[in-house]
């Protein structure tokens, strides 16, 4: 076979989401909102593959007849990121949260001491399942679509000296539907929408920045939502290998924000909180709201918030450039019915 005289760009590798059909690890067949990534990977799968002579077998080497493959039952992951618009936020959110949006508001209730769950075929809903595709450029068999699946960690993060202030973000998914090992991938590219513009900035939030409610110079942040999902059961929907049942936040749902800000007198003090009062004494939490950034001054009066209301300090330390900054990671602790607090309007 002579040499393939055609070459492609990476740019040219498309991937998009969408909601899961009608119902839980039924595949989206519409127009999926395209993300514009900075890098794209196929996604993994977990195959079971098992090598082992046959009583038939010989040779000094292991014959192909020894080596067998299964999917069923094996877990499929990938990872994505890119510029964060309107369209992404509003899917990615609910799903990492495992919560459903009410009146462009999504909060997380730390007190709560029941997991979100739901069932294999259950009717579908952005807080359950999505189907993530991906378009190749070859044209033979290198298109795949993945259903079923659940954003176990999502990073959005943004810094006012690059890309604009466009805010990114990097998810990582994970699926157990079973995907046919004969027809993984087809030749048929799937219909993505064209790019938004519609862009989140961190200008968006240009009211305030808090941190242990005293304001700050913001010179960078990044939040972080790890929520897992436990697959339960076996042949959810009648299909041999789906998980029954979906169990999110076990062992537990942890948000992170990671602020890089000004250093000044506002925040000398968090030096302290790191250390705590005393030994043996549970971490000292700061000072309400433990980080918020809004474009209001009573934030849930605006149209976009973020807010962690109580939080400890995990790290901190010192951000050297222009001028001297103070790095910082929080984390949110379940202490109130309204512990994470985001709004997008």
């Amino acid at each position: 076979m002579a040499i393939n005289a055609s070459f492609y760009s990476s740019k040219e590798l498309q991937v998009g989401v969408g909601l899961d059909a009608s119902t839980v690890g039924a595949a989206f067949a519409g127009t999926f909102t395209a993300i514009e990534s900075d890098g794209v990977a196929p996604p993994t799968f977990n195959d079971i593959k098992l090598e082992r002579r046959g009583g038939a077998s010989s040779g000094i080497m292991t014959a192909t007849t020894d080596l067998f493959h299964y999917g069923k039952g094996a877990t499929i992951e990938g990872s994505v990121s890119g510029y964060l618009t309107d369209d992404l936020l509003n899917i990615l959110i609910p799903n990492a949260t495992g919560i459903a949006e009410s009146t462009d508001v999504y909060t997380v209730d730390g007190t709560s001491t029941s997991n979100v769950n739901f069932e294999h075929g259950d009717a579908s809903a952005l807080n359950k399942s999505l189907t993530f595709a991906y378009n190749g450029v070859g044209g033979v068999d290198d298109c795949v679509a993945i259903a079923g699946c659940v954003v176990t960690s999502l990073t959005i993060s943004g810094d006012p000296n690059e890309d604009g202030g466009r805010m990114k973000f990097e998810a990582s998914w994970v699926s157990r539907t079973p995907k046919n090992i004969s027809s993984t991938f087809t030749t048929t590219a799937f219909t993505m929408g064209t790019y938004s513009t519609a862009y989140v900035f961190l200008s968006d939030y240009s009211d305030h920045v808090k941190v242990a409610n005293a304001d700050v110079l913001l010179k960078s942040f990044s939040l972080t939502i790890d929520n897992p999902v436990v697959f339960g059961g076996f042949g959810g929907g009648g299909t041999d290998g789906a998980p029954q049942t979906y169990i999110r936040s076990i062992p537990e749902m942890s948000i992170t924000v990671n602020p890089v800000v000004k250093y000044d007198t506002n925040v000398d003090a968090l030096w302290e909180n790191a250390r705590g009062s005393t030994d043996g004494v549970q971490a000292e939490t700061l000072a309400s709201p433990a980080f918020q950034m809004a474009d209001n001054a009573t934030y849930s009066s605006g149209n976009r918030a973020i807010q962690i209301a109580d939080g400890t300090v995990t790290e901190i330390g010192w951000d050297e450039g222009d001028y001297l900054g103070l790095s910082v990671a929080i984390k949110a602790r379940g202490d109130s019915s309204t512990s994470f607090y985001l709004k997008h309007a």
